[in-house]
């Protein structure tokens, strides 16, 4: 419904489990769409490689049979220009084309002042969450949730007080 769908939060909220289930959700209900996902970092690899070995369209003929794009921490395209160029590229196209991009980062698309302004302004096109640290009770739940499933014994009291100590980052948390 909203595309693109740009998840952004700090370091450790889950934003790239949240990616992943996305994914998982349109395997599941639609097995025949062909989902990408890669970190920015492989993409970038992906399109330096495909440049170096005059291979760049072959990279974006395997990209037209994808249905789904997504792409994780998309800040580390930043100050890569001649990337960022043909990612540009790519987005329009798959947009174009009705073709979903899911992508995650650590910076709202406004805060990402390193990417070209139409970047930007195209990752601001449709839905963009900002994925907040979780209040007092969320993180008491979370930490019961995982000591159940770890068979760990837990006083109340402990709970609370490591829930009340780590509030910023749920991979702390844990």
């Amino acid at each position: 419904m909203y595309n693109p769908f740009f998840i952004y939060g700090n370091v450790g909220l889950g934003k790239t489990h949240l990616m992943q289930a996305i994914g998982n959700h349109i395997i599941t209900h639609d097995p025949d769409k062909v989902i990408i996902y890669l970190p920015c970092t492989k993409f970038i690899d992906k399109i330096i490689h495909a440049v170096r070995f005059n291979k760049l369209d072959t990279l974006k003929q395997k990209l037209e049979e994808v249905d789904v794009l997504m792409i994780d921490d998309i800040q580390f395209l930043a100050g890569k220009d001649k990337t960022q160029e043909i990612f540009h590229n790519i987005f329009n196209d798959f947009y174009a084309k009705g073709k979903q991009i899911v992508i995650t980062s650590d910076e709202s698309p406004k805060a990402l002042t390193l990417l070209e302004p139409r970047l930007q302004s195209r990752f601001s096109l449709g839905l963009v969450v900002d994925i907040k640290p979780p209040d007092l009770e969320t993180r008491i739940a979370i930490l019961q949730s995982k000591a159940q499933k770890k068979d760990i014994q837990l006083e109340t009291s402990h709970i609370e007080m490591i829930a009340e100590s780590v509030d910023t980052n749920i991979r702390e948390l844990e």
